[in-house]
């Protein structure tokens, strides 16, 4: 915005941090003030490596102490400081009376054979590193630390600490008797959604996959991957019988590669999806 003042010829340039404007433009998804929170924060982190909960804190001008208690649950937020930092992130006041402060979040359910978990739930955890942690707790030599697990997956230690706290929310993720993390998943094994669920968390989740299968086809040597296709014709009919065999071919491999001492954090992806042009497209 310019404003003229005094001289003419003198112009006096006001501005709001690029970030503030684009938050105000995005949507917000989150189920709660807190969550958003973290989802800025993540975010932020996503696009500039450097980025730290001590940066977010100085754009809030807030406590950088308190701004990490507030994140992870240890404080509570008052309407009063949602207010406060909602407007710092450039949401409008009525924006921020409809999003509540805290959660009610729903607990996991089991299934019978792998955990299953509800909509609300998989969306909190819906970026790929929250599985990929559970994972890790498995690799020889692990460290109940959010630095060394941020080394590990390549990820900032802002997005490790928000992602363990998560986990241990969810209960998905629990210290042992010596303070250690482990994976309280049932058996170890957790089925994200059912297959006819669908929402924007999970479209995201397979987006962020898709991202990191084309890096490592880019970055990774051979002998350390392997990535092949089958092109075929295919009657659409048989559809639910394919998801089946493939279902049940993704769960047999997982349990049948259970080694003891396991080294690295593999993802086994398969995509099957038509080529042609759906009719109802065309």
């Amino acid at each position: 915005m310019f404003q003229k003042i005094g001289n003419p010829e003198v112009l006096r340039v006001s501005f709001r941090p690029m970030e503030v404007l684009r938050d105000k433009r995005r949507r917000i998804t989150a189920p709660n003030f807190r969550s958003l929170l973290q989802e800025t924060l993540v975010e932020r982190c996503r696009h500039n490596p450097n980025y730290s909960l001590r940066s977010f804190a100085r754009s809030l001008q807030v406590e950088p102490s308190a701004l990490s208690q507030m994140i992870n649950g240890k404080r509570p937020i008052t309407e009063k400081m949602k207010l406060r930092l909602g407007s710092a992130l450039g949401l409008s006041v009525e924006q921020l009376h409809k999003l509540p402060t805290s959660e009610d979040m729903t607990a996991v359910r089991a299934a019978p054979e792998f955990q299953q978990m509800t909509l609300d739930s998989f969306a909190v955890i819906s970026d790929w590193y929250h599985y990929a942690i559970l994972e890790l707790t498995y690799i020889d030599g692990f460290k109940s630390d959010a630095a060394w697990i941020s080394q590990r997956l390549g990820i900032t230690k802002s997005e490790a600490n928000i992602a363990i706290e998560r986990l241990l929310r969810l209960g998905l993720l629990k210290q042992d008797t010596k303070g250690r993390w482990i994976d309280a998943s049932e058996n170890g094994e957790l089925s994200h959604l059912t297959p006819e669920a669908t929402s924007d968390a999970a479209r995201k989740y397979q987006v962020q996959l898709l991202e990191i299968s084309k890096r490592a086809v880019q970055e990774i040597p051979l002998a350390k991957r392997n990535h092949t296709s089958a092109t075929m014709c295919f009657d659409p009919e048989d559809l639910a019988v394919a998801v089946e065999a493939i279902t049940k071919f993704r769960r047999g491999f997982a349990r049948d590669f259970q080694p003891k001492k396991a080294k690295d954090v593999y993802q086994l992806q398969i995509s099957f999806f038509p080529l042609t042009k759906l009719k109802e497209n065309l």
